[in-house]
Parts: C-alpha cells; structure tokens; sequence
C-alpha cells in the first residue's frame, strides 16, 4: 500500500495546496469517521478537483497517514519546547509537572482529531514513527538524568522507557471518554504522583 506522498511540495503555494488538503481531511475525519472519509469528499471540501488531490495523495490511506505525521509533529513541537525551556534549577517533581503539562496541550491542540486517531486508527497506523519516538525517549531520557539524584531507579535508559509508556498511556486519557464513574478532571492530577512513584520508590 503506498503512503507515500506523490510530489513533494517544494514551493509556497504547493505547501499551501498540501495544509489545504490535509485540513480538509482531518475535517472530514472527525466529522464522519474513518470509513466514511474518502477522497472526493476530501477534494470537495478543500475546493479542489480530485486529480489535484491525486497529485498529491494516491489514495485515502495517504491521506490519514500524512495527517497522522503532521499531528503528531505538532505535538513532539509541544514537547520539544517544554524541555528545551527547563534550566537545572528546577525540581523532579516540578519538571515532570511541566512535562506532563506540555503533553497534555499538545493532545489538546486537535483534541477531536486527537480522539480519532487513538480510537479508530491505531490499530491500522503506527504512529509516531522511530525517530519521533526516540525524540519523546531523549527528551525524557535528558529530565530524567538531570534529576538522577533522586531516583532510586539506577538504569535511566529503562526509567526513561517506563515514563514514556506511563504517559503516553495516561496523558492520551484526558482527551479520551473515561469509563463512567470516572472523574475526567481530576485525571491529569493523578500522573504526577504516579510517574513520580515509580521514579522514587524504595526498592
């Protein structure tokens, strides 16, 4: 199945045709759901023929792919800058915070988007790719051994492997339907203490 793009948009208004299509799809997405997104309907609502989209995209999987990739870029955008702005006078618990703080708005910056990525797509997609997912991984990696006083955990590497699961579970939660009962607001609360748990438990 090919996903990749068929010309790469090299100049300004050709990019702008690419974030055209691409918002159109994510619209379309979220308004009607995988399997009743399609590409004319695509085409349509970004006001453009489906050759023109052709040009671009082969097919609908394309299509969903390349959303993915820009979504998820958006958010390691989140992240990267989150870390890139804590200085060594900062606390585990407080930069853990800002991290999980980052995450968090960067699930939100497309939340329904967001919502159908993790529902209906993950099963079919697996993204982010490796090197989106040794960014998250060096980024935590760098908090982590900043802070390698205070964790009783001597191997950062896995501590840094085990915080990224943690999250990538929990955080994706406070955009995603909690099972009743359940208190969505107070949900983003409740990472903090367990990644710090983890991070600090006697062993």
């Amino acid at each position: 199945m090919t996903l990749e793009l068929r010309k790469q948009p090299s100049q300004a208004r050709s990019k702008a045709m690419v974030d055209t299509i691409l918002d159109a799809t994510a619209r379309v997405l979220v308004e009607r759901g995988y399997a009743k997104t399609n590409t004319n309907i695509v085409a349509e609502l970004a006001g453009i023929s489906v050759g023109s989209l052709y040009r671009y995209y082969p097919n609908k999987n394309a299509l969903i792919h390349a959303l993915q990739e820009r979504h998820v870029g958006k958010m390691l955008g989140v992240f990267l800058n989150s870390t890139a702005n804590m200085t060594s006078e900062g606390s585990l618990a407080g930069d853990l915070k800002a991290l999980i703080d980052a995450l968090v708005a960067a699930h939100l910056l497309e939340p329904e988007l967001n919502r159908i990525l993790e529902e209906e797509l993950m099963t079919s997609y697996h993204i982010p790719n490796n090197d989106v997912r040794q960014k998250f991984f060096a980024g935590t990696r760098v908090l982590l051994n900043r802070h390698r006083a205070e964790l009783t955990i001597d191997d950062i590497d896995l501590a840094a492997f085990v915080v990224v699961r943690i999250l990538k579970v929990l955080v994706k939660n406070v955009v995603l339907p909690v099972p009743a009962g359940v208190d969505a607001s107070k949900l983003q609360a409740e990472i903090l203490p367990v990644v710090l748990g983890y991070l600090t438990q006697s062993r």
